[in-house]
């Protein structure tokens, strides 16, 4: 009666594999994505690849979610599921745009972590934004790392520079401007010691001035 039982459970796991992989009763017919605008799910189910038809346990989802995330710079992060019996749910989360940021004559979305992505034909408001004046070509690492660090100043910005915000320049890792909409200079320095400088920069703003130069808090200067 053992050997018999076994037997039965042995045949009845062959034949759902059998169901699952080869029958097409559980093949894929809908691919679907969530948590992004239209414009971009249809990149998603683009860069996810799967073809009609496909038995839904051969799916590979790591591998789904890794060509998303590749393929489509506006995610974020993605998760792949299965939801039985023939549909691929992937639920994505989008990149949040921190600045607009020229970079190599383009302006392009950044997030918070300097990330570019997106070609800009309205650039978003209610982020600062940011000119990239080096150019990095294939660099993409320095290049992320530079707009992180004039994101790091524009998130220092004291309330008042922030309100009048016109621009951050990023010339060099030591060498960061920003001008304000009432003409206002402030040639910050480095992306070092922001708080502190940020602290220096609001005691500085009662006097009248056109420049005030902070990239060394201890020796802070203005210019009329």
């Amino acid at each position: 009666m053992k050997r018999l039982a076994l037997a039965v459970l042995g045949a009845a796991v062959v034949g759902l594999v059998v169901v699952v992989n080869f029958t097409g009763v559980f093949d894929v017919t809908g691919v679907r994505a969530t948590g992004v605008d239209r414009p971009t799910q249809e990149l998603m189910i683009a860069a996810a690849d799967i073809a009609q038809g496909t038995p839904l346990a051969r799916v590979n989802t790591g591998q789904v979610a890794e060509s998303v995330q590749r393929e489509v710079p506006a995610v974020s992060s993605v998760t792949v599921q299965r939801r039985w019996p023939h549909t691929i749910v992937m639920k994505a989360t989008p990149r949040t745009v921190a600045a607009n940021v020229t970079v190599d004559g383009t302006v392009r979305w950044a997030d918070q972590t300097g990330f570019v992505f997106g070609a800009v034909n309205q650039p978003r408001k209610a982020v600062p934004s940011i000119i990239m004046r080096p150019r990095f070509g294939t660099d993409t690492s320095a290049r992320q790392a530079a707009i992180a660090d004039a994101l790091t100043v524009a998130r220092a910005l004291p309330a008042p520079v922030k309100a009048k915000l016109a621009r951050i320049e990023y010339r060099s890792q030591d060498n960061i401007v920003i001008t304000t909409t009432s003409g206002r200079t402030i040639r910050w320095g480095s992306a070092a010691d922001s708080d502190r400088k940020a602290v220096v920069l609001t005691a500085l703003l009662g006097r009248k001035a056109t420049v005030y130069d902070i990239r060394t808090p201890d020796l802070p200067t203005t210019k009329k």
